[in-house]
């Protein structure tokens, strides 16, 4: 019988778990035939509803029709009994399935030969697409090409805020240690003159900070690196505490660190 020596048959067994009644609905929405039909198919042990196929075309209705919950089997018609075939009669709107209403992108059967059932794909809409794609693709190529000046004219500006958002995210360790000899000064009411006395560390540091140094009378020496800043020399922010009516407040105005680097908050009016 050459290459096409199997048939499809559909059994009454179906998946564990699943609802008759909606396999039935699926087979009929599957196979384009009535809910009377498709149940037919279910209501004997075993029906034929694919001859003389090869095992690649039978593999492939197999695998669509078992997602509806029907199970099926392959038999290869030459080791079969000859009496199967005479005894099993498919509906006639199967026997009209052929190779072609196979959908190329899933492998399921599909409505028509364009649009599939299953996964929507339709070989015409695609060659619509692709028509589509060609009348604009000088429009995308002037539309990226634009994108890209955009982005090296932006890059620069970009980069300068990147800069400064990684260095006042940095500065936040600075603030935090301020804050920590802040509550040491009201808890203790002594005026720390070194990090040990005001229970700090002995290296403070971070990728941005290269030190945090308290010196007499709290005065806090903040030591920035270079390279973060993109400039010759370490840069320094100093915060200095004082008493102003009753409260402990902080300048932090004095050092050499650049103002387009500091918090708005110890921006200096001399640079």
């Amino acid at each position: 019988m050459g290459e096409n020596t199997y048939q499809l048959i559909i059994t009454n067994k179906i998946t564990s778990g699943q609802n008759r009644n909606t396999i039935i609905l699926k087979l009929a929405v599957l196979f384009k035939i009535s809910e009377q039909q498709a149940e037919k198919l279910l209501s004997k042990p075993e029906t034929v509803v694919k001859n003389n196929i090869d095992k690649a075309t039978a593999e492939k209705y197999r695998a669509t029709v078992q997602r509806t919950g029907a199970l099926c089997k392959i038999i290869n018609t030459e080791a079969k009994e000859p009496s199967l075939l005479e005894k099993s009669q498919a509906p006639s709107e199967l026997d009209n399935i052929s190779g072609k209403h196979f959908c190329t992108e899933c492998g399921s059967i599909k409505d028509t030969a364009d649009a599939c059932l299953h996964c929507g794909f339709n070989p015409r809409a695609s060659k619509t697409k692709t028509k589509y794609i060609i009348k604009y693709a000088s429009l995308a190529l002037a539309l990226t090409a634009f994108v890209i000046g955009a982005y090296l004219f932006a890059l620069p500006i970009y980069n300068n805020y990147s800069g400064n958002s990684r260095i006042a995210n940095g500065l936040e360790l600075a603030f935090d240690t301020r804050n920590k000899i802040t509550a040491f000064i009201l808890e203790t009411n002594f005026w720390p003159n070194q990090n040990i006395d005001a229970n700090l560390d002995k290296n403070i540091s971070n990728e941005i900070i290269e030190s945090i140094v308290v010196s007499e009378n709290a005065v806090m020496t903040v030591t920035l690196r270079a390279q973060p800043l993109n400039a010759d020399s370490n840069k320094t922010i100093i915060f200095k505490p004082s008493l102003l009516q009753g409260k402990l407040v902080w300048n932090c105005t004095n050092g050499s660190l650049d103002n387009e680097f500091r918090p708005d908050v110890c921006k200096s009016n001399q640079q």
